[in-house]
């Protein structure tokens, strides 16, 4: 597996846009200064065109609560059929803007608010700071003949790339 770094600013927004799908399951952490530290799942809405995460939250939950005390969190993110993992770092912002709720809602979001004028309905705000990602590129059967034919050959079997990405403004 090769290594690859990248800035924001040298390629990687572009990469972290290739790497990120959305919608998409996430796990969000907070309180990173605890032990152990809070962890809910989230679905990420989008990646806008600076970089930032967009989630919808509930102001009554314990990780708006959360940020409010601490804006520092952590984004597991897998998407195990494209074999690719991201560890991301960032800010969050809680916000409340009634042109992006619109932009980003779809009927789905009932399940959990009483459509887009609940009074419990803001969106959350990520800025990434940092990343780490692996990326495989290929599937488990794949990857498992690369690593035979690599242990006969004596070859490095090409198995896909991680590294760091700096999204801070340098």
């Amino acid at each position: 597996m090769s290594t690859r770094n990248y800035n924001k600013d040298t390629n990687g927004l572009e990469k972290m846009r290739a790497l990120v799908d959305a919608p998409k399951i996430v796990m969000l952490a907070t309180q990173l200064n605890k032990t152990p530290f809070s962890v809910c799942p989230m679905t990420l809405q989008e990646m806008d065109t600076q970089g930032d995460l967009w989630f919808f939250t509930s102001k009554t939950s314990s990780h708006f609560t959360d940020i409010q005390e601490d804006n520092r969190v952590q984004i597991i993110y897998t998407d195990d059929e494209k074999k690719r993992y991201i560890s991301i770092y960032g800010n969050a912002t809680h916000i409340v803007d009634d042109q992006k709720i619109d932009e980003l809602w779809n009927p789905m979001l009932n399940t959990w608010f009483e459509g887009k004028d609940d009074s419990n309905l803001a969106l959350l705000n990520v800025n990434m700071e940092n990343a780490y990602y692996w990326d495989t590129q290929h599937n488990k059967l794949v990857s498992f003949f690369k690593i035979v034919e690599g242990a006969i050959t004596d070859k490095t079997p090409d198995l896909g790339e991680h590294g760091h990405i700096d999204m801070q403004d340098h």
